[in-house]
């Protein structure tokens, strides 16, 4: 019996090989096609025409990917890129209002009933409808004279008015001197002249 021919078959082999590269050129080409259709989707400004690009290119993957699943002779073709996520301007989440500081509730006249005067002023404070306490002002003496029991009356260049509690001698003060008027204890208060010296006063008006 011959012996089949070593020269045909190494054509049979050469013509097997050329094939199968053949069929993987063409399969790299055509996945190169469809990724580069892909990326230019990237290009496009309007969302809605950009997210419709990306689908149309997609869904023309899909069957040559199944296609080439099923030949086992060909290499699987690189993943194409990932369409990066489409956020519509309008579909933004807005942003989070600054969360506002509520207000101490208005304090209860009926809840204040017995209370301590400092507690009741520290809500009131607190709730908005009490100034701050004040410990101290300045201002500046433009007036002042004994009044009919002998005591002086001081007038401010603030439009207050003060009279001494008790006479304390010559304070050495000239108008327009700086005074500071100072709360002391239970309620009283003290007026220092730029001489350093003093006396308690009580206001009048």
């Amino acid at each position: 019996m011959s012996q089949p021919s070593r020269h045909g078959n190494g054509s049979w082999q050469l013509a097997g090989c050329a094939a199968t590269l053949c069929l993987a050129c063409a399969g790299s080409c055509e996945a190169a096609d469809s990724s580069a259709k892909l990326l230019a989707c990237r290009g496009i400004d309007d969302a809605a025409a950009r997210l419709a690009c990306f689908d149309r290119e997609a869904a023309a993957l899909a069957p040559a990917a199944v296609a080439h699943a099923a030949s086992p002779s060909v290499a699987s073709p690189p993943a194409a890129p990932a369409a990066p996520p489409v956020v519509a301007s309008a579909a933004r989440a807005p942003a989070a209002p600054a969360v506002a500081v509520a207000a101490a509730a208005a304090p209860d006249a009926a809840q204040q009933f017995g209370l301590p005067e400092r507690t009741v002023a520290a809500q009131e404070v607190a709730a908005g409808t009490r100034p701050a306490e004040v410990k101290k002002i300045a201002a500046h003496v433009t007036k002042f004279a004994p009044g009919p029991d002998g005591r002086l009356v001081f007038t401010l260049d603030n439009d207050q008015v003060w009279r001494q509690l008790l006479s304390e001698g010559d304070l050495l003060m000239t108008p327009g001197d700086a005074v500071t008027i100072s709360r002391g204890f239970l309620g009283s208060y003290w007026l220092q002249t730029a001489s350093g010296r003093g006396c308690k006063v009580t206001r009048l008006h």
